[in-house]
């Protein structure tokens, strides 16, 4: 179940991410701002490039964090897994030894 979350937690922050890069301003501005607009380089970026900005940052690192706590979970599940197909095969191999000594009683041979 808590593997359920993180991943749906990864897609929805994988989306939101993938919109807010997609709503930036492209590189090519960037070439244009050392000769084409000296006002916008005299006066910075607006408020809306920087909070985008910020937010894409926060995206980016959510989804590094959900990517990890994704594996280690995974990791746990498949430990866990494994345990649980060890532990029957300890048990059949007791009640299939405990069979063969309850059908040779003490009295018949065969």
């Amino acid at each position: 179940m808590l593997y359920t979350i993180l991943i749906s937690l990864l897609v929805v922050t994988a989306i939101l991410l993938i919109i807010l890069v997609l709503l930036q301003k492209g590189s090519s501005e960037f070439a244009l701002a050392y000769g084409a607009n000296p006002m916008q380089n005299l006066f910075g970026a607006t408020e809306a490039d920087t909070i985008l900005t910020k937010i894409t940052y926060f995206l980016g690192g959510l989804f590094l964090v959900l990517s990890l706590a994704v594996a280690i979970v995974k990791k746990h599940q498949q430990q866990e897994l494994l345990k649980q197909l060890e532990t029957p095969t300890k048990v059949q191999t007791v009640n299939s030894n405990i069979g063969t000594l309850s059908n040779s009683t003490p009295g018949s041979h065969k």
